[in-house]
């Protein structure tokens, strides 16, 4: 089993010490560095390049641009942003910054190491619920349903096999494989679910597919 290295921050030490304890028994989890300010955070992950940065959403004063500069910085780190808030448009934001999940305090803290494993893996964490609300509230001035179900309609069978495996968390050549295509094969499919749905990019795909019922998430 490969090792996840992990760095986690958060201002407050209670909730820092909730975090170390979600993965002390998880063998193939291990926590670098905590961090109680933004400008150790940045440093020990500059120090460490760990696999993914578990970051609390108020150590970045909850500002989005705060998030997009440090994600900018460490890109290639996964990170998870833990909060509390609830409102739709900062948790879409912050997947829209970057962020590979969004954990928010009133789930059980026993989801955390499945946060990290998933993203590992190029998936991205989300709540269903949250994701359906997230894409209605994206969606609701643009869109209406009947629209959707043509969107729909128009995916061939190969397309939702690829939808399905991208919302599983599989990178591109993991998706050849399985489904014993070429890579080149794979993006063609990929372009064409982006242009039908109107997606923008993976993580726009994830959440349409949660609200539309496309897959089923755990």
């Amino acid at each position: 089993m490969e090792e996840i290295d992990v760095v986690i921050a958060d201002n407050q030490p209670l909730s820092l010490y909730g975090l170390r304890s979600a993965m002390a028994d998880q063998a193939d989890i291990k926590i670098l560095a905590e961090c109680q300010t933004q400008d150790r955070l940045v440093d020990a992950v500059r120090n460490h390049s760990p696999d993914v940065l578990l970051v609390s959403a108020e150590i970045l004063s909850e500002k989005l641009d705060a998030l997009e500069k440090l994600i900018t910085e460490i890109e290639e780190t996964r990170v998870i942003v833990v909060t509390s808030r609830k409102d739709q448009g900062f948790l879409e934001g912050a997947l829209r910054c970057g962020a590979k999940g969004v954990f928010q305090r009133e789930w059980p803290v026993q989801q955390i190491p499945m946060a990290i494993r998933k993203v590992t893996n190029g998936g991205v964490w989300l709540e269903q619920t949250a994701a359906e609300r997230m894409l209605e509230h994206a969606l609701s001035k643009r869109r209406n349903p009947s629209t959707e179900e043509l969107k729909i309609g128009s995916l061939t069978p190969r397309e939702r096999e690829v939808i399905d495996l991208i919302c599983r968390g599989m990178r591109n050549k993991e998706i050849a494989s399985e489904l014993h295509i070429s890579l080149a094969t794979v993006s063609h499919h990929l372009t064409s679910v982006y242009r039908k749905l109107e997606v923008e990019d993976r993580t726009s795909l994830v959440i349409y597919s949660a609200k539309q019922h496309l897959v089923t998430f755990g």
